[in-house]
């Protein structure tokens, strides 16, 4: 059984990979499964109770997740100014300390720099689908509408749609990606790679555990393990491309 949700992006779309830096972050197209899932359990928490969240953590675990993407996305690429933590561990020459100094005098610890950042323009809606359990989906029912944003805050998003659980769906395209065992890459897709680009996402591993995932506790997220990065292929070819964007289109 499947729930579709169709939501609405009211803003611009920022996620990053999860391999980039601090000062160059590349963004995703779409939300990861990883942001999903937890944007998902923040909801049950603020619905239900934060007594229930262990048990909404499972349910959401077993979901199968698919999206349909929205027509085309923009990508604007610029660089930002960021303030970011002055190191002190890294030797320097005594003209750059006499600049620090200049620069620096009544101010914080912190520096002036630049980073190269990338926010998405959806264009359309973004359409989910989950698979599972009836149960769980009556329960994802009264969750999916208190999500409003995906990703970074601000990614604002608005539910359009929330139509009755179907028994399929079609131009859907599942986020389990592939991964790889040692060197063989293991591809859901049984080999038959559809085309597209792909994007590297994040995932709930399967030793995933509450603890971890709680900020307020000592337990720390393994990557491997515990957030899973799947290569997912999503049905975008690009279509024009400058310095400062570039626009891709949906595959039909």
């Amino acid at each position: 059984m499947w729930q579709i949700a169709v939501y609405r992006p009211a803003a611009l779309f920022s996620l990053k990979i999860g391999i980039a830096t601090a000062t160059a972050a590349k963004s995703l197209f779409l939300p990861s499964p990883f942001a999903i899932r937890t944007a998902l359990l923040d909801a049950a928490i603020r619905v239900d109770g934060l007594q229930n969240a262990e048990t909404a953590f499972e349910s959401l675990k077993s979901l199968g997740i698919a999206a349909r993407p929205p027509e085309a996305v923009s990508v604007t690429n610029l660089f930002a100014k960021v303030q970011k933590p002055r190191r002190t561990d890294k030797p320097k020459g005594k003209k750059q300390e006499e600049q620090e100094e200049e620069s620096t005098v009544g101010t914080s610890a912190m520096i002036k720099s630049i980073a190269f950042r990338e926010y998405v323009h959806l264009s359309g809606d973004l359409a989910l689908a989950f698979s599972g359990e009836a149960e769980k989906l009556e329960n994802l029912r009264g969750w999916l509408p208190h999500i409003n944003y995906f990703g970074k805050r601000g990614s604002f998003f608005q539910l359009m749609e929330l139509p009755p659980v179907a028994e399929q769906v079609e131009k859907f395209y599942m986020l389990d990606g592939m991964t790889m065992n040692g060197s063989q890459i293991v591809s859901p897709t049984n080999g038959a790679f559809p085309l597209g680009i792909i994007q590297l996402m994040d995932d709930w591993g399967e030793s995933l555990t509450f603890e971890a995932l709680n900020i307020y506790t000592d337990e720390r997220i393994r990557v491997g393990q515990d957030r899973v990065r799947k290569g997912v292929i999503l049905p975008y070819r690009l279509t024009r491309s400058s310095k400062s964007f570039s626009l891709y289109e949906r595959v039909e």
